[in-house]
């Protein structure tokens, strides 16, 4: 975690607090439960003085820009920048402290005034997949030509779950055969990358016309490790800027 600036959310800290607080509300929780899961969260870090007084501002600032701000998290947000707490951090730099002040009397204006109307907050989208460890998935890019990829695990965390595959080295538009499948090699990127997790940020990025599923389960080479990112969204192109015009083999 690190800090950029004065500014509140000039922080990681800070700025994860501000998302998953927002990300529990878009899933239903009241501010009590999530204000809960937090301090559950991150009971580890709160009496530190270097990230627990991030935690309760940053934590305050968000419930009050969502209408959501607890009288408890305002008191202990409260009691932090009038005891001087905070700047403990800036003490090094008098030019750093003197903008933080200023920043710490703005957020202590706004936590004494009235709250703002709740706002709605959307929830928060979780790709999901279940397709299995070994199976043979078709891609079809926007050139008609269909790709096979292998699943060889999955990976899981706050945004649901993605799988974790390897691109084989055929293309074409009539599937082959399943043996032929068994002895396909894999696809090595320009950059040695044979991984790839390939998640999604809506509903609306899972291609659903353009990918199916073979029926063909194959023992997996590989474990998921050292994967590489990619976006449904944009795989096609990313296909080519990973590949290139010939396909490696690996």
């Amino acid at each position: 975690m690190g800090t950029w600036g004065t500014a509140i959310f000039s922080d990681d800290f800070a700025s994860d607090v501000r998302n998953e607080f927002k990300d529990h509300i878009g899933d239903g929780l009241t501010p009590e439960q999530a204000t809960a899961a937090l301090v559950d969260s991150y009971s580890d870090f709160l009496e530190d003085p270097d990230s627990g007084p991030p935690f309760w501002l940053g934590l305050a600032l968000s419930q009050w820009t969502l209408g959501r701000l607890l009288p408890a998290v305002r008191d202990r947000a409260l009691h932090i920048i009038d005891s001087g707490e905070d700047l403990r951090r800036w003490e090094d730099d008098p030019s750093l402290s003197a903008k933080r002040q200023k920043v710490l009397a703005l957020l202590r204006e706004k936590l004494v005034s009235p709250l703002p109307p709740a706002k709605k907050v959307p929830q928060r989208f979780r790709a999901s997949n279940d397709w299995p460890v070994g199976a043979i998935i078709a891609y079809r890019l926007s050139s008609g030509q269909r790709w096979l990829l292998r699943v060889i695990g999955h990976h899981q965390d706050m945004g649901g779950k993605a799988p974790v595959v390897e691109f084989l080295d055929w293309e074409g538009e009539d599937l082959p055969s399943k043996w032929t499948m068994r002895w396909l090699k894999v696809r090595t990127g320009t950059q040695d990358q044979k991984q790839f997790m390939i998640g999604a940020v809506s509903k609306r990025d899972f291609p659903t016309d353009r990918v199916s599923i073979t029926g063909v389960v194959l023992k997996a080479r590989r474990r998921p490790g050292g994967f590489f990112v990619l976006l449904w969204r944009n795989l096609d192109k990313d296909l080519g800027r990973i590949f290139g015009g010939d396909a490696n083999q690996s």
